[in-house]
């Protein structure tokens, strides 16, 4: 994130640290999210438009989220709504 909001260049310690942290926390949602269409459950709540906020950095910023199918997933379906496309930019 800090080489995308114009911070300088990234530390490679923090780098490390912050993945290592993501996947921590990724595998838990991962697992979290097998059998379930949202964070919740079958309804779309503030907990996925909170999670999914950070998620538009995914690509951007290079989250580690290679292997975690049902994150993907989720936010695929979380991405399609015409709500989220109205709210991102083109």
């Amino acid at each position: 994130m800090k080489k995308l909001i114009g911070q300088g260049e990234p530390n490679p310690a923090e780098i490390e640290r912050g993945e290592k942290e993501f996947r921590t926390f990724a595998a838990v949602l991962d697992g979290h999210l097998k059998g379930r269409r949202w964070v919740a459950g079958d309804a779309l709540t503030v907990a996925d438009i909170s999670i999914g906020a950070t998620m538009v950095y995914a690509a951007p910023a290079e989250y580690p989220v290679a292997g975690c199918k049902e994150i993907a997933r989720w936010y695929g379906t979380l991405s399609e709504l015409p709500a989220w496309k109205k709210a991102l930019p083109s």
